[in-house]
């Protein structure tokens, strides 16, 4: 920022008694006056005036470039001294008074983000912070739209937010420089649209390649154990050919195969192959799945090292992680202690070239990498070393990212690449999917007494447990706004619907993936499937790509919980709205959600009427309602279909009112039932084939007209 324009800001700030000398220095943003900090030595220094009115630290000894435009402040530290320095925080922004009686906090990985009262209790929230007051309908966005480097926080604690940059005890050499990220502050009235706003300013930073489709695949394990009861390849071959004969053109790309492949399941064995359970080897099954058109998927915690694998212990252990001097591990109930290899050590990053390169050369295309938070730090912070052998890179992002940059290059840029248990926003521009939340629909395998979830492979009946609805809801309303900009927010995973899921928990999952944009996982068996759930199954493809925003975010602050979400659906035929509300809990909900237009209950399979500009809806207990809402006309159209759960998108191409030959149109991808609604005035020209139905409440038609793929033309007549 030009020096001028800061001592004219400067002029027209006030200096808060008690607080602030004269000299300090302070700016003014989004209706804030904030001032600036730098921790050394533990010691917190406020920047003070300098001359030609940029902030400094002159008892330190350190220099401040200082950037400041559009609402975006950041600055670069240089030091002066004849020594070294080791930085800590960096306050780029500290104000006083901010409004905000709930605020969404992010805990930077896949642990629940959730808007929380600001009352009363001191919040930390990762990389950004959306702060929403209702009585003054204020919304005050304070978000680092860089992050890739230091270890972004924003604390909020009695009215006062702090948004810093740790660079946790990097040395700065003397006269070297560094630059902090850079931060967002802004105000508005829509708290939504703000955090559009911050993901679209990130986004045209990082300008990230986002993976052009909306990945679906199959992975098992929900209802069959492949360790302990069948063979694994047996399970794979049998569920990969029902899917292409149940599934036919339904984007399934992927098989998911997970620990399976490794030798004894240990971590570590990445290229050690286990032949007892897929005696094929690696490359046999990659060319028999895709004479199938599938690519072969693994899971890859490959920052981890079994403690039981000695020899490869002792070959990479001048290469692990320490604390207080000693390896750091990882204790896994399933798979025993782990090391963590650090990922800026040069003998772990060649480790990692050639397990990917291999991995490549035998045809894997897609990987889960787990377990990030092992070498992530400070984000989210459960594991943290002494320090990263690289002492060069700033400790967090930077130095976990310089590995991922070895294994993306590894894997090749056809290799998709989703990362889980770690960081999410941090990612960006080297994974292509980000888990945003815990592991919704999985299974465990019957290892025995206290692991997984034995005596069962699934858990039912429980919507808050950390495989169940709760937590995937959460992390789709806490993510859209990323979705498709940063990464693919994959806030669904696994999806299992078989029975003994009961039907409306089947509905919900089915419902969440259906709006969520998320990739699919298929996590039941589908060669042995009842075809009731082959059918909800069948809804869900092809996959795709938009997500729906939650209406309540911030008005259903904990320990309440987002339950209504919208996606507008647009075609080149017609627009309308997918209404879902959740309800989890054992009492009837009863809520009210904007909607104009025919509605049709999808899950009900019921014409529900006209919606005016609200709709009061009625969900019994640990069930959804999915409502399609579609501007009215004054002719036949289209009310659903039962093809695709986005009722319209993907499965009708066209359709089209001829008002001279009173004929509707349609034309379909594949069969199924399109439900038509027919305005008081008209009839079927010829009814034969078709069920038609007279709604007692407003005299309209609803007609079911069998669709399969092509044209088909429905004639009119008025009465």
């Amino acid at each position: 920022m030009h020096p001028t324009r800061v001592a004219r800001l400067m002029a027209q700030m006030l200096v808060f008694p008690g607080l602030l000398c004269a000299a300090d220095f302070r700016f003014s943003e989004a209706g804030l006056s904030a001032r600036v900090g730098l921790e050394v030595e533990q010691q917190m220094e406020w920047a003070e005036l300098t001359v030609g009115g940029v902030p400094g630290f002159n008892r330190l000894g350190i220099a401040v470039d200082w950037s400041h435009e559009h609402g975006q402040v950041s600055a670069t530290l240089r030091n002066t001294t004849a020594a070294p320095i080791k930085l800590g925080r960096f306050v780029l922004a500290q104000a006083e008074a901010v409004p905000g009686s709930v605020a969404l906090v992010m805990s930077g990985w896949q642990m629940p983000n959730t808007v929380q009262p600001t009352q009363g209790k001191k919040l930390t929230s990762k990389t950004l912070l959306q702060l929403w007051d209702r009585d003054t309908a204020t919304a005050l966005h304070v978000g680092f739209i860089t992050f890739d480097r230091i270890n972004t926080e924003i604390e909020l604690e009695k009215g006062v937010v702090t948004a810093t940059c740790d660079f946790e005890g990097f040395t700065l050499a003397p006269g070297a420089s560094i630059q902090t990220e850079r931060l967002l502050l802004a105000r508005g009235n829509d708290p939504v649209a703000a955090l559009h706003t911050w993901a679209d300013a990130a986004a045209a930073h990082y300008q990230p390649q986002i993976w052009p489709t909306t990945p679906a695949g199959w992975v098992g394990w929900s209802w069959v154990d492949p360790f302990h009861v069948e063979v694994y390849e047996d399970v794979v071959r049998r569920n990969a050919r029902a899917i292409r004969q149940k599934l036919p053109g339904s984007g399934i790309d992927y098989i998911w195969i997970s620990l399976g492949n490794l030798k004894d399941r240990e971590p570590g064995n990445w290229l050690d192959w286990n032949r007892a359970l897929l005696p094929s080897g690696p490359q046999t099954l990659v060319r028999d799945l895709a004479a199938q058109d599938f690519k072969l998927g693994l899971w890859a915690g490959v920052f981890w090292m079994s403690s039981r694998l000695e020899a490869r212990s002792a070959s990479l252990s001048d290469a692990f992680l320490l604390k207080d001097g000693k390896p750091m591990t990882v204790p896994h109930r399933e798979l025993g202690d782990q090391y963590i290899l650090d990922p800026t050590h040069p003998k772990a990053k060649a480790w990692f070239d050639e397990v990917f390169r291999t991995w490549r050369e035998w045809g894997i295309r897609y990987y889960m990498l787990d377990f990030l938070y092992s070498v992530s730090g400070s984000t989210p912070g459960k594991y943290r070393a002494d320090h990263y052998y690289n002492r060069a890179l700033v400790p967090g992002p930077e130095a976990f990212r310089d590995s991922l940059a070895v294994i993306r290059k590894a894997a090749g840029p056809d290799t998709y690449l989703l990362v889980s248990t770690g960081p999410t926003f941090q990612t960006v521009g080297l994974l292509d999917a980000v888990r945003a939340g815990t592991d919704y629909g999985e299974g465990r395998p019957l290892d025995g007494p206290g692991k997984g979830f034995y005596p069962a492979t699934f858990v039912i009946n429980k919507p808050d447990y950390w495989t169940s609805h709760l937590r995937a809801v959460q992390a789709w309303a806490t993510h859209f706004f990323a979705h498709r900009k940063l990464f693919i927010a994959d806030s669904g995973n696994v999806l299992t619907i078989d029975k003994p899921v009961p039907l409306n928990d089947a509905q919900i999952s089915a419902t969440i993936f259906g709006l969520n944009g998320s990739p699919l996982m298929i996590g039941d068996d589908v060669d042995r499937m009842s075809d009731e759930r082959l059918a909800l199954l069948r809804q869900q493809f092809p996959r795709l790509p938009e997500a729906g925003e939650p209406l309540d975010l911030f008005t259903a602050a904990e320990p309440d919980h987002p339950k209504q979400f919208r996606l507008r659906v647009t075609t080149g035929w017609d627009t309308w709205d997918l209404l879902a509300v959740f309800n989890f809990g054992p009492e009837v909900l009863r809520q009210s959600v904007p909607a104009s237009g025919a509605v049709w209950d999808f899950w009900e399979e019921r014409y529900a009427g006209i919606a005016t500009g609200a709709w009061e809806v009625i969900v019994p207990p640990r069930s959804v309602k999915l409502l399609r809402v579609a501007p009215v006309r004054a002719h036949p159209w289209v009310l659903s279909t039962d093809i695709h759960i986005r009722q319209g998108q993907s499965e009708l191409t066209n359709v089209a009112w001829d008002e001279a030959a009173r004929q509707l149109r349609l034309r379909a991808t594949r069969s199924g039932n399109v439900l038509l609604r027919v305005p008081k005035g008209f009839r079927l020209a010829n009814p034969a084939g078709l069920w038609i139905a007279k709604d007692g409440n407003d005299s309209s038609l609803v007609v079911r007209v069998p669709a399969f793929e092509g044209e088909r033309v429905i004639g009119f007549e008025r009465i």
